[in-house]
């Protein structure tokens, strides 16, 4: 089902958008609106507040910023909407007549370009904001990551039988919500698939600390825009290449785990189910579609 695109991975996925958006917050971006048409509408807003909140940026910069994301929105709307839509609009397609695995293969790449495509939009704009950071907003930038890291780190402290048990119910959750009603059978299955996969929470916010270390690390030098746009390039545009093996090892593993437990999801869900899921992203199309018109 097409839940199963991100099966067993909802609290790690709500985790990721979040860290997106303090990257999009950095790289003055949308990641993690999820393409909400409220979250999308005040994005300006938003960034500008969240931004804020990690530099407590001074009026020069508040006025720079709100300035360049006018045409860098107007742009996203124009050029990369049209791209969600298709996206959505083939996925529909796809879970009408039943998910393949070549399906969640391609779902799997078209998702990383669009990731891809998203920041390298940003990353210019952004090397000339964190250019103009001075001494004390990199201390307050440290400081409110530092309480980011520590509140992450909580999660991989409890134990891992609560972890896991954590992760059923989120993707209970998550199924539920595309697919409607549960039988006691699915919940049962879906529950035991949910345990099976890998446990990548601890890999994930060590790589979380690695890349807000490096983050810091580059505002603590002499940079350029330039500069700064080719290191943040590196480190969330080509992520894959520069990310440490063990990691994209994880992130692989839990792929082709997550792949086969959407195909065997899939393959359960009833006809009323299924169509329940194709309402629901059919709605979701509509809604990227509207954002389109501004």
């Amino acid at each position: 089902m097409t839940s199963g695109l991100t099966i067993g991975g909802r609290k790690r996925r709500g985790r990721l958008y979040r860290w997106s958006w303090c990257l999009a917050v950095i790289v003055v971006a949308l990641a993690g609106c999820s393409l909400t048409t409220t979250a999308y509408r005040y994005a300006d807003r938003i960034v500008l507040w969240k931004l804020d909140h990690y530099f407590s940026l001074n009026r020069d910069q508040r006025q720079d910023v709100a300035q360049r994301l006018t045409p860098l929105l107007e742009k996203h709307r124009h050029e990369a909407l049209p791209q969600y839509e298709t996206f959505l609009q083939e996925i529909r397609q796809r879970v009408e007549r039943g998910l393949t695995g070549s399906d969640i293969d391609w779902a799997y790449t078209t998702y990383d370009r669009l990731r891809a495509d998203l920041f390298e939009r940003l990353v210019a704009d952004t090397g000339v904001f964190l250019a103009s950071v001075d001494t004390k907003q990199v201390r307050v930038f440290e400081s409110t990551l530092q309480k980011d890291t520590i509140q992450a780190a909580r999660v991989v402290q409890i134990s891992t039988p609560e972890r896991l048990n954590k992760r059923v119910e989120a993707t209970l959750d998550l199924v539920k919500d595309w697919l409607g009603p549960l039988t006691k059978g699915q919940k049962s299955q879906i529950r035991e698939w949910s345990l099976a996969l890998p446990d990548v929470e601890p890999m994930w916010v060590a790589y979380q600390q690695q890349r807000r270390q490096e983050l810091v690390t580059l505002l603590h030098q002499p940079r350029t825009p330039e500069r700064i746009a080719r290191e943040l390039r590196a480190m969330f545009v080509y992520h894959d290449q520069t990310a440490p093996q063990a990691y994209q090892s994880a992130v692989s593993q839990m792929r082709e785990n997550a792949k086969a437990m959407a195909l065997a999801i899939d393959r359960g869900v009833t006809p009323e189910q299924r169509r329940h899921a194709v309402s629901k992203l059919q709605r979701l199309i509509d809604q990227v579609h509207d954002l389109q018109a501004g």
